[in-house]
């Protein structure tokens, strides 16, 4: 019982380790080199799976894309297209009533004006009619939003190093006549996949609104700034799994499903229905992967995110910031779960694994604990994001669970494990399956060295097998050899009794030792009185072959002294002392006598009732001082 508790002391201790090392692995932001990125790429997989496998399908009723499409681009020209194309657009959009316009197009420059080899220092390029349209457009619609991109990179300069943001704002008279600029870069984790959108960005220590946070906050009638402490709020972007001030998107579907979409060129013509644009945020921006704005997303391909992308499921940018506008609007936050939460689960997970399969053994708590251990963190992760949209990091879980169950089964493999298949291996055919069950849950029992115990011995010889034996083929001798010895040790087992050695034709057995028993001696005249029902069949058939022979069985019952014994080299548990001798005496005694199964005063006594007993007297057992008193069993007299 000591060792057991030890053991599960260990196991506990194992489990809290696994469950430490599992969550700083996973810990988003401990840098852990290649280990922790692809651990949080798998965590980010689960995401994808969760997000692609619970969004609405269903497009939103907040929301607009006029599509620069293959359609469009053949229908209207060559890209990139004239200004006043857009200028138009925006005043369709206008007339029918669209509530915010949102253009996902870089207008950074002018479009015409002179092309020179010298020009004076403040030379600007004269805008075109073109440009003129546009910004008049723009101006007229009063609720168009015009696109900042920022992009970050790496400049060296010897051996230093620094990030460097570049930004590309609107031309001065486009930016004169919206009614706002926002950000339209959006961040991508390790993987290149878009889960997140930024609420700001920062150039020369201004900060800007990203579009998708800036429309919404129009459209729901509210500062940037207090939109952006909203979200904060409701998104927990200070969480560990959203890195910087962004929130994760709610995506509603597949490309083309979750946001209406309205050709370009149908807008530029004006065939389209203005029921589908009145009182709604429209964004104008690419669709056609030939313009090269299209992204991975959790949603497409249904939450894998690799090479086969390129079949045509990406995302176009516009559509991402669609609906990182209609999370906000439509308050569908995706909300990291506390820290807390899975560090306990994985804790808690890690030991409870660890300190039952010491009592289980590792092929049953394989199926037992390891299997739900994983999948009840996983279903759960999968029921609080469909119900609540709650993101609760699993990877930590079930890493912590399965280096759990490895430590533990590298630890029963060293340690009590290897002793268990020891012991079943040495004990499996000296025993019954029930007393071998003990041993094993027991294993002091069977590795004493000297324990004195009271128990009682039995030995069986076959009568004539010598002659036999010079008689007969030596197939047949051992073919009826193995035949004999298999029933009596299946009777002695059937008992609880131990099969110690093969001694010829005969066998050596104790009851009571290794594993206890109170009633050790009715056992033993029980098993006897078994062997010799279980031979008479035999007995008859050696009979018909001419050999006559019968099973002599001795039985006595005393102190005697078991344990390990043998060499430094070879082990071999057994049992020695006068018990020992004295039952091998009364076995060879029957012949004396005429009898068949011969059993001491001490076994008579300690045996009970329930047998035809005759007492032959007393007998001088040779190394004895004192003659025994000893009984014949004839037969059992009732049922056991």
């Amino acid at each position: 019982m000591q060792r057991r508790r030890s053991s599960y002391i260990v196991a506990g201790v194992i489990g809290l380790v696994a469950a430490v090392l599992a969550l700083l692995l996973c810990w988003p932001r401990a840098g852990l080199g290649l280990v922790g990125q692809a651990l949080w790429r798998a965590e980010l997989l689960t995401y994808d799976f969760r997000l692609a496998n619970s969004v609405p399908q269903t497009a939103s009723d907040h929301l607009v894309v006029v599509t620069i499409d293959e359609r469009s681009i053949a229908s209207v020209g060559t890209w990139p297209w004239p200004r006043r194309y857009h200028a138009r657009v925006i005043s369709n959009l206008a007339e029918a009533g669209a509530k915010l316009i949102g253009v996902d197009l870089i207008l950074s420059t002018v479009s015409g004006g002179e092309s020179g080899i010298a020009k004076p220092l403040a030379w600007e390029p004269e805008p075109s009619a073109d440009d003129l349209a546009l910004a008049e457009a723009v101006a007229e619609a009063g609720n168009v939003v015009l696109a900042i991109s920022m992009a970050k990179s790496r400049a060296h300069h010897g051996e230093m190093a620094a990030d460097v943001i570049q930004a590309d704002f609107p031309y001065w008279r486009f930016e004169e006549a919206a009614y706002g600029m926002a950000v339209v870069n959006m961040p991508k984790d390790l993987d290149g996949t878009v889960r997140r959108c930024w609420m700001q960005r920062t150039y020369q220590d201004e900060s800007w609104p990203t579009m998708p946070l800036l429309l919404a906050a129009e459209f729901l009638g509210t500062e940037a700034s207090a939109q952006m402490q909203k979200v904060e709020k409701a998104a927990g972007v200070d969480s560990v799994s959203l890195r910087g001030d962004s929130f994760a998107i709610a995506y509603r579907g597949r490309p083309g499903v979750g946001i209406k979409r309205i050709p370009y060129w149908q807008v530029l013509e004006g065939q389209f229905d203005s029921a589908e644009i009145v009182g709604k945020i429209v964004l104008v921006g690419a669709t056609d992967p030939a313009l090269q704005d299209m992204y991975d997303t959790p949603v497409t391909l249904g939450g894998q995110t690799s090479a086969d992308s390129a079949a045509g499921e990406q995302m176009p940018g516009v559509e991402v910031m669609a609906n990182a506008i209609d999370t906000i609007v439509g308050e569908r936050y995706i909300k990291p779960a506390s820290p807390v939460l899975p560090a306990l689960l994985t804790g808690l997970l890690a030991i409870i694994v660890a300190v039952f399969e010491v009592r289980l053994r590792p092929l049953w708590s394989l199926g037992l604990l390891w299997l739900p251990a994983i999948a009840a963190p996983a279903l759960l992760a999968l029921v609080l994001f469909e119900a609540y949209n709650l993101w609760l990091l699993s990877i930590a879980v079930l890493l912590g669970v399965t280096l759990s169950y490895a430590g533990s089964t590298v630890y029963l493999e060293l340690t009590t494990e290897r002793q268990r298949r020891h012991l079943h291996r040495s004990w499996s055919q000296r025993v019954s399956p029930d007393v071998l069950s003990v041993i094993l849950d027991n294993p002091a029992i069977a590795g004493v060295q000297g324990k004195r115990v009271e128990a009682t011995v039995m030995f069986t010889d076959l009568q004539g097998f010598t002659s036999f034996c010079h008689s007969f083929p030596p197939e047949q001798v051992v073919e009826t050899l193995n035949e004999y010895l298999t029933r009596i040790t299946g009777a002695i087992r059937h008992h609880g009794g131990t099969v110690h050695k093969f001694i010829g034709d005969g066998v050596m057995a104790t009851f009571g030792a290794p594993v206890p028993h109170p009633d050790h001696a009715r056992r033993a005249v029980l098993a006897a009185c078994e062997i010799q029902e279980e031979i008479e069949g035999l007995l008859e058939k050696s009979k018909r072959e001419g050999w006559e022979t019968l099973v002599r069985v001795g039985i006595h019952t005393g102190d005697l002294v078991a344990g390990d014994i043998g060499s430094q080299q070879l082990l071999e548990y057994t049992v020695i002392g006068d018990t020992v001798s004295t039952a091998s005496r009364l076995e060879g005694l029957n012949k004396e006598f005429g009898t068949q199964i011969m059993i001491s005063k001490t076994t008579q006594q300690q045996a009970g009732a329930g047998f035809e007993l005759e007492a032959l007297g007393e007998a001088q057992i040779r190394g004895r001082g004192e003659p025994l008193e000893v009984f014949a069993v004839r037969r059992l007299t009732e049922d056991e």
